[in-house]
């Protein structure tokens, strides 16, 4: 039997109702999460621990999967073989059915002999890991779609896809190329610095989730409960229940070498914009440089000649005035030639 808590108002005298429900003794620290918002300010952390005659634990599943800002819903319960009680704590971005969640986990069938309490908590961590799935791979369109270079009109006929592929051939970028792609690159930070931190917190709750699968589908004596409160010898998690949990412990795992995957690929890119943005205040120190070259040199011949020295040979002969402005023209031409094959200008 899975018994919900609703509407975030505990059942008065809520100790004896959960006696009276679970048929034995919670200790007082689940009693408070169960009854009390502990959570919502806390950074998400799955947890499954073994009590004296029932399991406690915390998961947490994405508010909303279409939204990178989006935080956790926090699920609490306390589970015995044959009865559950739960608490969902939703996030303010939450925009999860949950009247329709609650009948997906207690979809547990209480007629044969597997506990019900272990079918719950199979339920549980298979939607943690399904709804983790599609964030991960929602997050993913994003950030390939944002990647793409080819989208921006002034790269159109850019080659170069993937941020590995521009990573690579980064040198191969002309300047007007390289700026434009950086201004995508610096548009798309924010976006980036919020997926960055929600990568760390689904990748924490999949880390932990995954080592919580590990020991229940392993058959451990640190989660299962071996006997019911009728004395009777039955597994919380029977052998059924384990096949179950390894498979979804090997989904698990798949889960979190994708996350990794994605972190990889934000570092790449994140190495990308501060390579890239270095070489474009190397390049306007160059230009600021060849402009002041460019200027210097002409500045130079006229203060030479403004010069009243009456020995200047120049100052006499009839091209003289000639002579020093194709000096300039020159000595102008050929430093914006110099500087223009090493791009920089």
């Amino acid at each position: 039997m899975i018994t919900w808590i609703e509407d975030d108002v505990p059942p008065k005298d809520f100790p004896s109702f959960m006696k009276n429900t679970l048929r034995c003794d919670v200790h007082p620290a689940a009693l408070k999460h169960l009854s009390e918002d502990t959570v919502s300010k806390r950074i998400p952390f799955p947890r499954l621990e073994k009590h004296v005659g029932y399991l406690f634990g915390i998961t947490y599943i994405p508010a909303n999967t279409e939204n990178p800002s989006a935080d956790f819903d926090a699920i609490i319960f306390a589970a015995t073989h044959d009865s559950v009680i739960a608490r969902v704590i939703p996030h303010k971005t939450s925009n999860l059915d949950w009247d329709e969640m609650k009948l997906s986990l207690s979809s547990v069938n209480s007629e044969d002999s597997t506990a019900d309490g272990g079918e719950f908590i199979l339920n549980l961590f298979r939607e943690t890991i399904d709804y983790l799935w599609e964030d991960a791979e929602n997050i993913r369109v994003v950030l390939d779609g944002e990647l793409d270079i080819g989208k921006d009109s002034k790269l159109k006929d850019s080659k170069l896809k993937a941020i590995s592929e521009i990573a690579a051939n980064q040198d191969q970028l002309g300047v007007k190329e390289r700026r434009s792609l950086l201004e995508g690159l610096n548009r798309l930070s924010p976006t980036m610095s919020i997926v960055s931190a929600e990568m760390n917190q689904m990748m924490r709750i999949a880390v932990e989730s995954e080592v919580i699968l590990k020991h229940l589908c392993t058959d451990e004596d640190q989660y299962d409960l071996r006997e019911d409160l009728d004395g009777n010898q039955r597994e919380l998690f029977s052998t059924d229940l384990e096949i179950y949990l390894a498979d979804t412990w090997e989904l698990c795992r798949t889960l979190v070498a994708t996350l990794q995957e994605i972190e990889a690929k934000i570092e790449e890119t994140n190495t990308l914009i501060r390579s890239l943005s270095n070489e474009e205040n190397v390049a306007a120190s160059r230009f600021t440089g060849a402009i002041a070259s460019l200027l210097l040199v002409p500045t130079f011949i006229v203060g030479l000649y403004g010069q009243n020295f009456v020995s200047m040979p120049e100052t006499n002969w009839a091209n003289g005035y000639a002579f020093s402005w194709g000096l300039i023209a020159a000595v102008t031409i050929l430093q914006f030639i110099f500087f223009r094959k090493r791009g920089w200008i």
